[in-house]
Protein backbone atom coordinates (compact mmCIF):
# COMPACT_ATOMS: atom_id res chain seq x y z
CA UNK A 1 0.00 0.00 0.00
CA UNK A 2 1.44 3.41 -0.96
CA UNK A 3 0.24 6.98 -0.79
CA UNK A 4 1.54 10.55 -0.77
CA UNK A 5 0.92 12.57 2.40
CA UNK A 6 0.00 16.17 1.67
CA UNK A 7 -0.64 16.83 5.37
CA UNK A 8 1.38 15.65 8.38
CA UNK A 9 0.33 16.42 11.93
CA UNK A 10 2.51 15.77 14.97
CA UNK A 11 2.21 16.82 18.58
CA UNK A 12 2.97 16.09 22.18
CA UNK A 13 -0.26 16.73 24.08
CA UNK A 14 0.75 16.95 27.73
CA UNK A 15 -2.76 17.93 28.89
CA UNK A 16 -4.29 14.69 27.59
CA UNK A 17 -1.05 12.69 27.88
CA UNK A 18 -0.20 11.42 24.41
CA UNK A 19 2.14 11.61 21.42
CA UNK A 20 0.50 11.78 17.99
CA UNK A 21 1.60 11.61 14.37
CA UNK A 22 -0.85 11.66 11.48
CA UNK A 23 -0.28 11.38 7.73
CA UNK A 24 -3.09 12.08 5.24
CA UNK A 25 -3.40 12.36 1.48
CA UNK A 26 -5.80 15.31 1.80
CA UNK A 27 -6.24 17.49 4.86
CA UNK A 28 -9.92 18.27 4.21
CA UNK A 29 -11.34 14.88 3.28
CA UNK A 30 -8.65 12.19 3.40
CA UNK A 31 -9.09 8.98 1.44
CA UNK A 32 -5.95 7.46 2.94
CA UNK A 33 -4.38 8.24 6.28
CA UNK A 34 -2.26 6.78 9.04
CA UNK A 35 -2.63 7.86 12.65
CA UNK A 36 -0.18 6.73 15.31
CA UNK A 37 -0.85 7.62 18.93
CA UNK A 38 0.85 6.57 22.14
CA UNK A 39 0.22 7.49 25.75
CA UNK A 40 2.99 9.38 27.51
CA UNK A 41 2.39 7.12 30.53
CA UNK A 42 0.43 3.90 30.74
CA UNK A 43 -1.88 3.01 33.58
CA UNK A 44 -2.60 -0.43 35.01
CA UNK A 45 -5.66 -0.87 32.79
CA UNK A 46 -3.56 -0.18 29.65
CA UNK A 47 -1.14 -2.90 30.72
CA UNK A 48 -3.92 -5.37 31.59
CA UNK A 49 -5.60 -4.85 28.21
CA UNK A 50 -2.35 -5.00 26.18
CA UNK A 51 -2.69 -1.35 25.23
CA UNK A 52 0.66 -0.31 26.70
CA UNK A 53 2.10 0.45 23.28
CA UNK A 54 1.24 2.67 20.30
CA UNK A 55 -2.10 2.63 18.48
CA UNK A 56 -1.89 2.46 14.67
CA UNK A 57 -4.79 3.15 12.29
CA UNK A 58 -4.88 3.05 8.49
CA UNK A 59 -7.86 4.80 6.84
CA UNK A 60 -10.51 3.56 9.33
CA UNK A 61 -10.84 1.79 12.66
CA UNK A 62 -11.31 -1.59 10.99
CA UNK A 63 -7.63 -1.33 9.95
CA UNK A 64 -6.17 -0.61 13.35
CA UNK A 65 -4.49 -2.16 16.34
CA UNK A 66 -1.91 -1.81 19.08
CA UNK A 67 1.77 -2.50 18.39
CA UNK A 68 1.11 -3.93 14.92
CA UNK A 69 4.30 -2.81 13.13
CA UNK A 70 7.14 -5.29 12.77
CA UNK A 71 9.58 -2.69 11.41
CA UNK A 72 9.48 1.04 10.80
CA UNK A 73 11.90 2.98 8.63
CA UNK A 74 11.86 6.79 8.53
CA UNK A 75 13.76 8.47 5.70
CA UNK A 76 14.03 12.11 4.66
CA UNK A 77 10.92 12.04 2.48
CA UNK A 78 9.32 8.63 3.18
CA UNK A 79 8.25 6.37 5.99
CA UNK A 80 7.80 2.61 5.69
CA UNK A 81 5.66 0.51 8.02
CA UNK A 82 6.09 -3.27 7.77
CA UNK A 83 3.10 -4.78 9.53
CA UNK A 84 3.03 -7.97 11.55
CA UNK A 85 1.46 -10.89 9.74
CA UNK A 86 -2.34 -11.06 9.88
CA UNK A 87 -2.73 -7.74 11.68
CA UNK A 88 -4.56 -5.80 8.94
CA UNK A 89 -6.61 -7.46 6.21
CA UNK A 90 -4.33 -8.12 3.22
CA UNK A 91 -2.01 -5.20 4.07
CA UNK A 92 1.60 -6.20 4.61
CA UNK A 93 3.23 -2.79 4.43
CA UNK A 94 2.46 0.89 4.03
CA UNK A 95 4.79 3.35 2.33
CA UNK A 96 4.08 7.05 2.74
CA UNK A 97 5.93 9.65 0.66
CA UNK A 98 5.92 13.36 1.48
CA UNK A 99 7.60 16.62 0.60
CA UNK A 100 9.38 17.49 3.83
CA UNK A 101 9.53 21.22 3.13
CA UNK A 102 5.74 21.40 2.64
CA UNK A 103 4.58 18.98 5.35
CA UNK A 104 7.03 19.09 8.27
CA UNK A 105 7.64 22.48 9.84
CA UNK A 106 10.10 21.29 12.52
CA UNK A 107 11.97 18.11 11.53
CA UNK A 108 13.64 17.80 14.96
CA UNK A 109 10.30 17.91 16.77
CA UNK A 110 8.78 15.44 14.29
CA UNK A 111 11.66 12.98 14.75
CA UNK A 112 11.53 13.41 18.54
CA UNK A 113 7.84 12.45 18.60
CA UNK A 114 8.38 9.64 16.07
CA UNK A 115 11.19 8.20 18.20
CA UNK A 116 9.19 8.52 21.44
CA UNK A 117 6.44 6.47 19.82
CA UNK A 118 8.61 3.80 18.20
CA UNK A 119 11.87 3.63 20.19
CA UNK A 120 10.31 2.94 23.58
CA UNK A 121 9.47 -0.46 25.07
CA UNK A 122 6.61 -2.35 23.38
CA UNK A 123 7.29 -0.68 20.02
CA UNK A 124 8.38 -1.77 16.58
CA UNK A 125 11.98 -2.22 15.50
CA UNK A 126 13.06 1.08 13.93
CA UNK A 127 15.64 1.30 11.22
CA UNK A 128 18.15 4.17 11.48
CA UNK A 129 17.01 7.56 10.23
CA UNK A 130 18.57 9.06 7.15
CA UNK A 131 20.09 12.39 8.21
CA UNK A 132 17.78 15.27 7.38
CA UNK A 133 19.31 18.11 5.43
Amino acid sequence: MKFVANKITYEINTDDGYYLIGFSDNSDTPNQYVIIQKAIEFDEQDVDLGMNTYYFEYSDQSNSGYGICENVNLEKDKVFFDLKENELDNIKSIEISFEQEKTIIDRNEFENIFNRIFLAPHSAQVQPNVPSK
